[in-house]
């Protein structure tokens, strides 16, 4: 970029955490993001005016670059995507043609600081067009980035001149322009691109990993298609014998309110009370830890204070957290049909718990008979030719296996011509 014009050469400006030049400056300060304020402004406006005044006057007495001068706006500046301080291209051995090619500028000052980080500045692949030309370091030649890894231009008419050249170039070595045509006519569009890494260096793990991998190998062979079926199968099979475990444990859980529900009422006839029983809403949790001695207080109670009792308590405790029955009347307000209400629950929890064992137990018969027919076929298809009911004799007049009636000198009348009578 010639400097003091605007030739089109000139970069973009370039902010913090990418490579940039810093633009001219326009008025007496040099503020990155100066922002005019109108003359006629006072009070809080005015203030704030001079503030900026004043850290423009502070960066313009700042020092920057290696070379530790102030600001200079004829020069090129580009800023590190590392500490983010400004250095001048010439400083940094950096043409002013390559500012527009920066992908990433590390300063020398950190690469010196941190020698143990891989830092060093990138730069963006230059348009092929401007590599090809006569005097590629000459500002007429195109020094903007291609468009990316599915064009080697920067732009298309780059591109259109390039070709062009090639073209003339071809037809001053005596070739025909027709003949390209065949070549190029079912030529496609990039769709994409490989990109080869380049090999890091192992760590020691995985320098220890290669060499068990060279004595025992990866211990990972190849599995063949049966095998991997088997395995999804079983899989599969622990995930439904897990399912059908859960089921029943519920299923234990709705048979013990099923026998809580028949002791109660039994118990709120003989005592002509109420009669609910707050443990019938017992989840499982309650149920795994107090289940057993529920039932069991019910039988104790009547051994010791006979059936006609109604102060049943569950267990010592009981008299300090209060009775889990209902003292009320038989026909009480608030558990008024009680019985029939948890009879239809229970009675619905039940049937849905059976379906679903029904099911799983189905399902894992399925499964366990093609689990056998994969590893084992044969077995399966000698299973399938022995006749489920015994044979039955094709000749019902047969007996002991010979027929009645018939000779063997029959047999060699079979085929004869009768003779026609004359």
């Amino acid at each position: 970029k010639p400097r003091g014009t605007d030739n089109p050469v000139t970069g973009p400006p370039k902010l913090a955490k990418s490579a940039t030049v810093v633009p001219k400056k326009t008025t007496a300060s040099r503020s990155r993001s100066a922002s005019v304020m109108p003359g006629g402004s006072a009070g809080p406006e005015t203030e704030k005016q001079e503030e900026e005044e004043e850290e423009d006057q502070h960066e313009d007495d700042k020092l920057y670059c290696v070379c530790k001068t102030k600001y200079d706006e004829d020069r090129f500046m580009i800023a590190c995507d590392r500490c983010d301080e400004w250095y001048h291209t010439q400083c940094v051995n950096m043409s002013d043609l390559e500012v527009d090619l920066v992908d990433q500028f590390i300063c020398p000052p950190c690469v010196k600081k941190n020698p143990h980080l891989p830092l060093r500045t990138t730069y963006k692949q230059r348009c092929l067009y401007g590599l090809k030309h006569v005097d590629p370091e000459s500002p007429k030649a195109c020094h903007k980035p291609a468009r990316g890894a599915f064009s080697k231009y920067c732009s298309d008419e780059c591109g259109v001149k390039y070709m062009q050249t090639r073209i003339d170039a071809w037809a001053k070595k005596g070739g025909k322009r027709d003949k390209l045509w065949e070549s190029v006519k079912n030529a496609e569009k990039r769709e994409g691109v490989v990109v080869i890494a380049k090999n890091v260096a192992a760590s020691d793990d995985d320098q220890c990993r290669k060499e068990e991998q060279k004595l025992f190998g990866n211990g990972k062979p190849k599995k063949t298609k049966v095998e991997r079926e088997v395995e999804r199968l079983n899989l599969l099979l622990d995930q439904v014998v897990r399912l059908r475990e859960e089921v029943k444990k519920g299923m234990e859980v709705v048979v013990w309110r099923e026998k809580l529900l028949e002791l109660a009422t039994e118990r709120a006839e003989q005592v002509g009370q109420c009669g609910w029983d707050q443990r019938l809403c017992f989840g499982d949790e309650e149920w795994s830890d107090f289940g057993a001695g529920v039932l069991e207080s019910y039988e104790e109670t009547k051994i010791e204070n006979g059936s006609s009792q109604g102060d049943m308590q569950v267990d010592s405790t009981a008299e300090e957290d209060g009775e889990w029955w209902c003292p009320g009347k038989s026909m009480c307000d608030r558990h008024n049909g009680w019985q029939a209400v948890r009879h239809r629950d229970v009675c619905k929890e039940k049937e849905k718990k059976e379906d679903a064992l029904l099911n799983l137990t189905t399902r894992e018969r399925e499964i366990r008979k093609r689990i056998e027919d994969i590893i084992d076929p044969h077995a399966h298809n000698c299973n399938d030719i022995v006749p489920k009911s015994p044979l039955k004799a094709s000749n019902t007049k047969l007996t002991n296996g010979h027929a009645k009636g018939k000779m063997h000198g029959d047999f060699t009348k079979k085929g004869k011509k009768r003779k026609a009578p004359s």
